[in-house]
């Protein structure tokens, strides 16, 4: 691993965190007793939203200069080739099984390549489906959005960025507590990403200051959605898997990974878990994972039924076709491609100061 990897705790979180996302849609292939234990899939993903942060900007807000549209293309190139072509593979699973998901159609495919879609069951007034109800997509219809805004917002001033983040997030939250629409709801969820970046500036300046600088902007977000959500809130009997409590839990979820993370970094000596670093190894085709696996799972238990050889099947099958599109598609094709044709095509690109604030 490169230069030791002292980042390795966290390539292990991305690869146990994508395992146990593949085992929460599964989980009624899998032993009765475990299954309770696997029913937090969605928590997984908010700390991949931390996770996200926090690698970008300890990437980025380094390098003496920050450039938006190298930015940008290089997230283009790294979420949206894997992305199509499983969108793609969905509808030949679907033709190969004979049968048809909902919601693969080309109005699907062009909203979900907008970053527009999410879970239909889970929020009101979120726009649009996830493609061929591929329910992991969702997540990407907020990254897209974050990548976006920390582009426009720049690597540099740290201190404006998230006073920024802050307030359109508490608008955001009043917003849609009483006018439910997707875009404030993805700008209610911004904190947690920009909480992952908190993380990053802490652990770059050797202070806590910039952790908990987030932690607060989160927490006044939470507050305003309590408060403007408060009298349908009382009014609800739904679960805590719906909203109005959903975006609450997802909050919570945030809030305690980022603490478990900072007194992690205190007080626990890594070196006492360099075991787990094999984990590590599933970091590079997490996104593969992520993505892929519901489409196989469907079709894995169509020709196999359930069972545990059906779960040991899938698992496999998931693992090598994340690693075919991650590394043999994505890496050595796609991205060799795509970003080589953009610097021959560069002249003179913009650049705008990264240094810390």
């Amino acid at each position: 691993m490169k230069m030791q990897n002292k980042l390795w705790p966290l390539e292990v979180c991305r690869g146990l965190a994508a395992l146990y996302v593949v085992m929460h849609h599964s989980r009624e292939l899998l032993p009765a007793p475990i299954r309770p234990l696997l029913l937090f899939g969605q928590e997984a993903v908010i700390l991949f939203f931390l996770l996200s942060g926090f690698v970008i900007h300890y990437n980025y807000s380094t390098k003496s200069t920050f450039d938006r549209k190298d930015f940008l293309w290089k997230r283009f190139v790294r979420i949206y080739p894997i992305f199509i072509v499983v969108m793609i593979m969905s509808v030949g699973i679907d033709f190969a099984m004979g049968t048809a998901d909902a919601h693969t159609d080309l109005r699907s495919f062009g909203y979900n390549l907008l970053g527009l879609q999410d879970s239909q069951l889970q929020k009101p007034g979120i726009g649009y489906p996830t493609f061929g109800d591929n329910d992991p997509l969702w997540s990407l219809g907020y990254e897209v959005w974050f990548y976006l805004f920390y582009a426009i917002t720049g690597a540099a001033q740290f201190n404006r960025n998230l006073l920024a983040v802050t307030v359109l997030s508490v608008i955001s939250a009043v917003v849609f507590s009483f006018f439910p629409n997707k875009a404030c709801l993805t700008l209610l969820y911004l904190p947690i990403w920009w909480l992952g970046a908190s993380l990053a500036a802490a652990s770059l300046s050797n202070t806590n200051a910039p952790f908990w600088k987030g932690m607060g902007s989160l927490l006044i977000t939470l507050v305003a959605y309590v408060a403007a959500s408060y009298p349908v809130i009382r009014a609800s009997h739904g679960t805590i898997g719906l909203h109005p409590f959903i975006e609450i839990r997802h909050f919570v979820a945030a809030i305690g990974f980022a603490a478990v993370w900072m007194l992690s970094a205190r007080f626990v000596n890594a070196e006492k878990f360099r075991w787990m670093e094999s984990l590590s190894l599933l970091a590079p085709i997490s996104y593969g994972i992520y993505i892929v696996h519901v489409p196989l799972l469907r079709f894995v238990k169509h020709y196999m039924g359930p069972g545990a050889l059906t779960w040991i099947c899938f698992a496999g099958l998931t693992l090598v076709m994340a690693y075919l599109l991650e590394i043999h598609f994505q890496k050595r094709v796609a991205m060799p491609l795509l970003i080589k044709k953009r610097k021959k095509a560069a002249v003179n690109l913009p650049v705008i100061s990264a240094k810390a604030s």
